[in-house]
């Protein structure tokens, strides 16, 4: 009979893994020292492993040797050639027969009714690769996947994998990393009614594909941005970035953030529920979103040259805790509540923050 896990997925009586293709031969010395634990226990337990580990740790134990293939979790990881490696030949067959172990695995996994994971690296070397990503995606939304991390590299001058808008669609998706691939401007509507956390990293993509995207996540509760460099800066409307209400934390880097209203200083800018900001090489006029967000908690700035830039102003009334100022060569000036500096915080925070800055500017005038 099959069982069922505590979230009422059921798990399927399993035929004996192909151990040859899969892992190897069995040793059963191994096996006979292993403890006969609850299938549950172990399905969780395994939920944690990189699916080749987990493979190699159910079939130690004959009874359950095929239980890694009800596990709701997926993590592929293409290990990296050895540095100093240049036997092509070598290199070649290793990327095959991680690709070869990705379809053996997602076979065993065909009767899988959902995912709550799926986690991809790997290096495209071909047009075929690039396809057979979109199979292996297609798979994991096709059931109903929670958590999509995708982070691919390439060779031989291979274009970066298109992002299908199919995917952009997926309504139980609540968490979504993307690393160096392209979302392309297809015009069609972007809703993702459960997403929480969006990791966009070197992603390419136009102002309106990312105000769409961004857009189309109602419910967003984490944002981070990291372009390639600041000539590549993103583009993103502040209008977007307020429409983002359950926002609690955003991280952005190398992004220019245009100023809808202006710099009207009677526009209601803020976010009413945001905690942590983190700003790194970011155009953004940002005085009045920390006075409009009350519940500011954690701020970090970031910028190339702090002494041409002036503090950033926060209320008397603000509820930052802390403070973090870097200039572009790592130097960092804290402030917090508990600190030596963050004493007055209390009665001024601008005097505490002002009293910040000029120590990071006079670093950065002694270090140069």
């Amino acid at each position: 009979m099959a069982t069922k896990s505590k979230a009422g997925r059921k798990i399927p009586n399993h035929p004996k893994t192909n151990k040859i293709n899969l892992k190897g031969k069995q040793n059963s010395k191994t096996a006979a020292t292993i403890p006969h634990l609850p299938v549950l226990v172990i399905l969780h337990f395994l939920q944690f492993l990189p699916i080749k580990l987990a493979i190699r740790i159910s079939s130690l134990c004959k009874q359950r040797a095929g239980l890694w293939s009800s596990i709701p979790v997926l993590d592929f990881d293409e290990d990296e050639p050895p540095h100093g490696d240049e036997n092509l030949d070598i290199i070649q067959l290793q990327h095959t027969n991680f690709i070869n172990f990705l379809d053996r695995c997602l076979e065993f996994h065909q009767k899988c009714e959902g995912l709550d994971k799926f986690w991809l690296r790997m290096t495209l070397s071909s047009v075929k690769d690039k396809d057979k990503v979109g199979e292996w995606l297609c798979f994991a939304v096709g059931r109903r996947v929670k958590e999509l991390d995708i982070s691919l590299k390439y060779k031989y001058e291979v274009n970066q994998y298109c992002f299908s808008s199919t995917f952009l669609n997926a309504k139980p998706l609540v968490i979504l990393n993307l690393e160096n691939v392209t979302i392309a401007n297809s015009g069609q509507p972007i809703s993702l009614p459960s997403l929480q956390t969006l990791s966009i990293r070197r992603v390419r993509l136009t102002a309106l594909s990312l105000s769409a995207l961004i857009s189309g996540c109602p419910c967003i509760q984490y944002l981070s941005l990291t372009s390639s460099s600041c000539f590549e800066s993103y583009d993103l409307s502040m209008q977007t970035l307020l429409g983002g209400k359950s926002l609690t934390s955003f991280n952005l880097k190398y992004v220019r953030v245009r100023d809808d209203n202006n710099n009207d200083p009677k526009a209601p800018i803020g976010l009413p529920y945001l905690k942590t900001m983190s700003l790194e090489i970011v155009d953004l006029y940002y005085p009045q979103l920390i006075s409009g967000s009350p519940s500011l908690e954690h701020l970090s700035v970031s910028f190339c040259f702090a002494k041409f830039y002036r503090s950033p102003k926060i209320p008397r009334s603000s509820s930052l805790k802390s403070l973090e100022v870097r200039d572009f060569d790592s130097k960092v000036v804290q402030v917090s509540r508990g600190s030596t500096m963050g004493s007055m915080w209390s009665d001024d925070p601008m005097a505490a923050l002002e009293m910040a800055w000029r120590s990071l500017v006079s670093l950065g005038s002694h270090g140069r």
